[in-house]
């Protein structure tokens, strides 16, 4: 007998059927809880998560379907095996729906379900230990939110926390969407300045007017409609850090003015006559070349050189790629949070054309793109189909000639058929996954790879998941997409 730790919940209406599944079990090294209803089993469920459900299909009250949709609301990582003796491929598919792991008929075949049992387990484990490993991973590569294990996010970590010790003026560069605020929002985190305040203006945001008032303050009768006294966002940052995001959208009449406050360390609200001391650090951003803006006429040399003591370079996605999948997990773990979800990540197809495409807007859209395919994708894995459509041309354009495709298609076929202990060499490529412009249809692929499974295992469903290396689910999902049955 093995000696196991698991706690196994059986429920089944029928006394004698709960004792012959508790005896074996137990002969098994398992600990078993048994009862007669759903509503008990919820009951103890609250009372004493067990790690596993074993469940009769039929039920008194609560029916093994309802039961499964219950316990998945207390716990969407229970699995749950349900069994019957009334099989049948819509029982089994509506059982898989509801979020079973897997499904048996009676009489149980007790040799098969101690290998269900154990698989269950086995995946359930290593579900867990992933999610420490995440959990570990997102800690070393993870500085405030800015998150990234590539040589250029290792070196930028570096960086902050090396410009966090003294108080000269930064300068952030970068495209939208990299994430400048962020390296802002760290520099003064890392800072002494941190219990201070951190106070954040967007030059973009706000016509000249407005953001001198914004800036500066003003007081009471400085212009129609300035009834109080107002203090501006840099004197609101005393002792703390003024954040200047877009600062090449400033106009050079405002420029001078910062440039005064820059220098003596003092301003002047609007309508005001005596100057005020003030102190705070200055970081800025920007997504324009100030040096080329410099040259152009559009911004002012002097306050460039004030401004650009220290440069911090935000680097674009598109240049550390090795960064997507990281995200990608953030990402998911935000939203799963924000929606109610339990998506578990991207399937290997999708996540490398995730990593194909250049993300012109950088983070930001790719946070936007796990977003929406998170919002829309029923499935406990993100797939192709629900990706972007500008991210599906991009990944068709990213495998260049018709020829090229061809060869890395038949290649993954023939990887297939390995799998399946097929003769690679039999196999002829016939062109069918390619279209007239040289486009590969992953979804053919697909088709194909599950129909080949389902051939090897002689219909059987259970078989085929386990050659696919994917849960019966899943399985069903794609027989129902492709039309196999």
């Amino acid at each position: 007998m093995s000696i196991n730790t698991e706690t196994i919940l059986v429920i089944d209406d029928k006394k004698n059927i709960r004792e012959v599944l508790k005896d074996f079990l137990e002969t098994e090294g398992y600990m078993v809880v048994t009862c007669g209803t759903g509503e008990e089993a919820l009951n103890l469920i609250e009372e004493n998560l067990p790690d596993i459900v074993l469940t009769d299909f039929k039920l008194p009250g609560i029916d093994g379907i309802e039961l499964t949709r219950k316990i998945h609301v207390l716990n969407s990582e229970m699995p749950i095996i349900l069994f019957t003796a009334y099989g049948s491929i819509s029982s089994a598919v509506e059982a898989i729906k509801a979020g079973g792991y897997d499904y048996l008929t009676k009489p149980l075949d007790y040799d098969l379900l101690k290998i269900v049992l154990r698989r269950a387990l086995d995946q359930k484990l290593i579900k867990q230990e992933n999610l420490l490993l995440k959990e570990e991973v997102a800690k070393r590569f993870n500085l405030d939110k800015l998150i990234g294990k590539s040589r250029a996010m290792q070196k930028l970590f570096s960086l902050i926390k090396t410009v966090a010790a003294s108080s000269s003026a930064v300068l952030i560069e970068g495209e939208y969407g990299t994430g400048k605020e962020l390296i802002a929002k760290a520099i003064h985190r890392y800072s002494d300045r941190q219990g201070k305040p951190f106070i954040i203006v967007d030059c973009s945001a706000l016509p000249e007017g407005l953001l001198e008032s914004e800036l500066f303050g003003y007081e009471r009768g400085a212009f129609t409609g300035a009834s109080n006294r107002k203090k501006g966002r840099i004197e609101l940052a005393e002792g703390g850090t003024v954040f200047l995001d877009e600062i090449g959208e400033m106009s050079l009449a405002l420029q001078s003015k910062l440039l005064r406050v820059i220098e003596e360390k003092q301003l002047v609200r609007l309508g005001g006559l005596h100057p005020i001391s003030i102190d705070f650090r200055l970081i800025t951003a920007t997504n324009r070349d100030l040096k080329s803006e410099v040259v152009s006429g559009n911004f002012r040399a002097d306050l460039f050189y004030r401004l650009n003591v220290i440069r911090v370079k935000a680097p674009a996605l598109r240049d550390r790629k090795e960064d997507v999948p990281l995200l990608v997990d953030h990402f998911l773990a935000k939203f799963n949070r924000q929606e109610g979800k339990s998506i578990s990540g991207v399937r290997p197809d999708a996540m490398n054309m995730l990593l194909s495409y250049n993300w012109p807007g950088n983070v930001r859209e790719l946070e936007n793109c796990i977003e929406r395919m998170s919002v829309i994708c029923p499935e406990k894995e993100l797939d192709t189909e629900y990706l972007p459509q500008e991210i599906k041309e991009a990944a068709a354009l990213h495998y260049g000639s018709t020829e090229k495709v061809k060869v890395a298609v038949a290649e993954g076929i023939q990887d297939m058929d390995r799998c399946f202990n097929i003769d690679a060499d039999s196999y002829t490529y016939t062109g069918s996954y390619i279209d007239s412009t040289g486009n590969m249809h992953l979804d053919r692929v697909e088709r194909e790879t599950v129909l080949k499974a389902l051939e090897k295992a002689n219909w059987n469903k259970s078989k085929a998941a386990r050659l696919l290396n994917i849960d019966r689910k899943a399985l069903y999902n794609r027989i129902k997409k492709y039309n196999l049955l």
